[in-house]
C-alpha cells in the first residue's frame, strides 16, 4: 500500500495577496493625478545650415512659409514661419520611434498600430498628444501646445532660393532646365523664438516633450531637407548660456510671466535682452512697481538682501521672490497668512485682542534657465525612457480604463463599455496631425 505524502505549509508573515485582494496602482498621468503641474519651454533656436521649412511647391519652386507682420509705424515687415504644426509632428515621430523600440527591448508588445495618421487613443503617447477620431468614439486634446515662431531676422536676409539640377553619373550630363528645381532655404544664423505648454503633467510626461526637443536639435531633424543641409541649436547668450528659460508651477500659476518677443522685432540684441530682463531682479522690481506694487529687497540678518524681493500691497507680502544664480533658478513663493496659535491651540492675540498673523510660504513658480534648464530637460527625458523600460501592458490597461470612468458617463465610456471604437482605417483617418 503506497505511503500518503505529507504536504508541506508554508509559514507567511502576513496575508496571502491573490488576485481579488491586491490591485494594481494605475500609472500616475497627469490628466488624473493630483501632482499634475503646468511647464513653459521657452528656448531661441538659431540655424546652423541651410534649413527648409517646406510650405508647398509652385511649379518648379519649392517655398518657405512666410507672412507679412504689421509693425508699429504702420508698415509691414516679411518673417519666416516656423510653424507649431511643423515641430509637433517632428517631435511625435521621433517619441513614436522610442516607444516603440524601447517597449520591444522589454518584451512588451510595442504601440506599432499607433502612427501618424492612424492613432490608436489608448497608448501613452496618445493620451499626451492628443488624437481625433472621425466617426464614433472620443477626442483627445493635446496637453503639449506648440505656438508657431516668427524668425527674428526679416525674410529678405533670412531667405535665400537654391537651385538643383539633376546629373545622370553615367552620361555626366544633366537634364538642362528641365531637371533645375529651385527651392527656397533659411539661412544660417537665423533664429526663432519658440513657446511650448505642457498642461496637466506629471514628470515622464515631461521627459516625453524633452526627449523629443533634445534629440531633434542634436539630430538636426528640424528641417524638411537635413540629409544634405544644416541644423538647429540653441542660441548661446551672454549671462544665461545656452537661451532656455523653463517655468514650472504646481498650480499653473505664473507670477513672473514668461519671456515673449514681438513679430516685429528685427533686432537680436534687443531680443535677446528680453530674456535677460526675465531673470535681472532689478528689471524684475521695476515691472511690478509700475504695477502699483511696492517691492522691497528681503533681509537677513538685518541686512538686505539683494537676491530676494519682497512683492506687497497694503503692507501685507504676496511673494518672495528668491534668486539662486549659482544653481540657475528664480523661486516665487506665495505668502500665505494664518492666524498664530500657542502652545495649547488657542489663536495668539495682540494687546489690542486682534490675532496675531505669520506669514507662511508656498512655492508656485520656478524659473529655471541657461545650463540648468537645460539640465532639467534631460532629468525628464531620463524619466520617459524608464517609463518605458518598465511599462507593464496590464497596468496600462487599468490605467485606460480609469481615465476613461473619470470622464464621466459619454460618449467615450460608452464607446469603450459596448466596444464601439473602430481601428482607424486610411478612409477614416484618426488624426489630423500634419507631417513635417
Amino acid at each position: 500500500m503506497a505511503r500518503k505524502k505529507k504536504e508541506k505549509t508554508v509559514k507567511t508573515s502576513g496575508p496571502v495577496k491573490t488576485q481579488e485582494n491586491h490591485k494594481v496602482k494605475p500609472y500616475d498621468l497627469g490628466i488624473i493625478s493630483r501632482n499634475a503641474k503646468t511647464v513653459i519651454v521657452n528656448a531661441m533656436i538659431e540655424t546652423t545650415g541651410q534649413v527648409r521649412f517646406g510650405d508647398g511647391t509652385e511649379v518648379n519652386l519649392t517655398i518657405t512659409e512666410k507672412d507679412l507682420i504689421p509693425t508699429s509705424d504702420g508698415k509691414f515687415v516679411e518673417k519666416v514661419v516656423f510653424a507649431g504644426s511643423k515641430r509637433r509632428g517632428v517631435d511625435r515621430r521621433t517619441i513614436h520611434a522610442l516607444r516603440n523600440q524601447v517597449l520591444s527591448q522589454n518584451g512588451t508588445e510595442p504601440f506599432e498600430q499607433c502612427y501618424i495618421p492612424q492613432l490608436c487613443r489608448k497608448c501613452p503617447t496618445c493620451w499626451l498628444l492628443g488624437a481625433t477620431a472621425m466617426g464614433e468614439g472620443y477626442n483627445i486634446k493635446s496637453r503639449i501646445l506648440y505656438g508657431s515662431s516668427y524668425s527674428i531676422e526679416p525674410s529678405e536676409l533670412a531667405v535665400q532660393p537654391h537651385s538643383r539640377n539633376m546629373v545622370d553619373e553615367k552620361r555626366h550630363t544633366t537634364a538642362g532646365e528641365a531637371g533645375i528645381h529651385t527651392e527656397e532655404f533659411i539661412k544660417a544664423g537665423v533664429h526663432f523664438p519658440t513657446i511650448t505648454i505642457l498642461e496637466r503633467v506629471v514628470d515622464w510626461e515631461i521627459g516625453v516633450f524633452a526627449h523629443a526637443l533634445l534629440e531633434n536639435v542634436n539630430q538636426n531633424k528640424y528641417t524638411a531637407a537635413s540629409r544634405s543641409q544644416g541644423g538647429v541649436k540653441f542660441t548661446e547668450v551672454d549671462a544665461i548660456g545656452q537661451c532656455i528659460i523653463i517655468d514650472e508651477s504646481p498650480i499653473g500659476m505664473f507670477p513672473l510671466p514668461t519671456p515673449k518677443i514681438g513679430a516685429d522685432k528685427t533686432n537680436l540684441y534687443e531680443a535677446l535682452e528680453v530674456y535677460k530682463d526675465s531673470l535681472d531682479l532689478e528689471k524684475i522690481k521695476e515691472k511690478f512697481e509700475v504695477q502699483c506694487f511696492k517691492v522691497d529687497y528681503g533681509k537677513t540678518d538685518g541686512v538686505e538682501d539683494k537676491t530676494t524681493l519682497l512683492i506687497q500691497v497694503n503692507s501685507s507680502i504676496l511673494y518672495k521672490i528668491k534668486c539662486t544664480e549659482n544653481e540657475g533658478k528664480l523661486e516665487v513663493f506665495q505668502c500665505v497668512r494664518k492666524e498664530k496659535k500657542d502652545e495649547a491651540e488657542d489663536i495668539t492675540k495682540s494687546e489690542e485682542g486682534k490675532p496675531i498673523l505669520e506669514h507662511e510660504y508656498k512655492l508656485i513658480q520656478t524659473r529655471y534657465y541657461g545650463e540648468r534648464a537645460l539640465g532639467y530637460i534631460r532629468e525628464k527625458q531620463y524619466e520617459w525612457k524608464s517609463f518605458l523600460e518598465t511599462f507593464n501592458s496590464q497596468r496600462w490597461t487599468d490605467t485606460n480604463n480609469e481615465i476613461l470612468k473619470r470622464i464621466g458617463p459619454s460618449k467615450a465610456e460608452k464607446a469603450s463599455e459596448k466596444g464601439l471604437e473602430k481601428p482607424a482605417t486610411k478612409e477614416e483617418p484618426v488624426s489630423g496631425e500634419e507631417s513635417d
